[in-house]
């Protein structure tokens, strides 16, 4: 299997700028004409402005702002890439993630404008009202799932590999899986074990493109389906949901019912995902992270405890919950052992 990249830093700083309606701007501007890629040693502004076809004084202005957003270093009049942004805002760089930076800004600036926000604000939800457009989901997965191997994957599998069942395991199902590095992670940390990738089935061509080019083929298959009307399988040691079970909240007991029933007596199931508390009112980014898919009238917002509550309801003998950071913000992740 072909290996991930070795991260050596964080991109949870340059993630954070998205969200921010100035810097955001600037990072995107900054990734759409390629900056970074002149940066990799120390150079004199115009020398950017040359390479790039800029307008020279522009240009300094602009790398000073990148400098003070501590994307790039200045010395002495030269700017050059910081190791954060030769890492992950260098195109040549495996681990360059500037689509996917550039995939999350245009989500915060087009779908959460504040013109639509006031319109749903005075109106209410629509007729699309609860409904997801796979369409996004199918973009996102081709275009920006570079981000999972740059840090996420890592830390789910050595989450994974630090379980006291993980030598026993056999066989894994990421549901939701998308591009499948997930699972990817996961059965490259063991000798043996197998996973199987589950997703829409616009998303799952997606998902055999890259286990083809990762040469996963081996260990890791696609199952296409929806997990919350179809049979998922079963003979499971491990079942993984990260991040997906949002948009299966109205179907959270059938849905951890049918993992508990895919599962091998002594099976664990892990799920990823944000809890809220103080009354659905933190972690503040969260909270504004999921408002417009909520003033749309999804309710995807689990708050604190309820999906291990659910697990207990649906059989499951233990769980155990803990919190951990990541790139992008605090994490909760709950597990449970049938």
């Amino acid at each position: 299997m072909k290996p991930f990249p070795i991260i050596k830093h964080s991109w949870g700083t340059i993630y954070r700028f998205l969200k921010m309606k100035v810097e955001g701007a600037v990072l995107v501007t900054a990734i759409k004409c390629n900056v970074f890629d002149c940066l990799s040693e120390p150079v004199a502004a115009v020398s950017v402005a040359q390479r790039l076809n800029l307008h020279p004084k522009n240009t300094e202005l602009f790398l000073n702002a990148l400098a003070g957003m501590d994307l790039l270093e200045k010395h002495n009049g030269l700017f050059t890439n910081t190791g954060m942004s030769n890492e992950f805002m260098v195109t040549s760089s495996p681990a360059y993630l500037g689509t996917f930076f550039c995939r999350v800004h245009d989500w915060y600036e087009s779908f959460q404008s504040p013109a639509q926000m006031q319109a749903l604000l005075k109106s209410g939800p629509g007729e699309q009202a609860g409904r997801v457009d796979d369409t996004n989901w199918v973009a996102f997965t081709r275009e920006a799932s570079a981000y999972q191997y740059c840090g996420p994957a890592q830390k789910i599998a050595e989450i994974v590999r630090s379980l006291p069942e993980f030598p026993r395991m056999n066989k894994m199902l990421d549901l939701g899986g998308g591009a499948g590095f997930y699972a990817m992670a996961i059965v490259s940390a063991h000798e043996t074990m197998t996973g199987v990738v589950f997703d829409l089935p616009p998303v799952a061509d997606i998902s055999r493109e890259f286990i083809h080019e990762y040469d996963a083929g081996d260990r890791v298959s696609v199952m296409a389906g929806d997990y919350t009307a179809d049979a998922i399988g079963d003979g499971y040691d491990l079942i993984l949901a990260s991040g997906t079970l949002y948009f299966a909240k109205i179907h959270l007991n059938e849905i951890i019912g049918k993992i508990y029933n895919g599962l091998n007596p002594g099976g664990v199931f892990m799920s990823l995902h944000n809890e809220a508390s103080h009354e659905r009112t933190r972690p503040g980014d969260h909270i504004c992270d999921f408002l417009f898919y909520e003033l749309s009238g999804m309710d995807m917002i689990f708050t604190k405890g309820m999906i291990a509550e659910t697990m207990v309801q649906c059989g499951f003998k233990s769980t155990r919950n803990f919190t951990i950071e990541s790139d992008l913000g605090p994490l909760d992740i709950d597990i449970g052992k049938k």
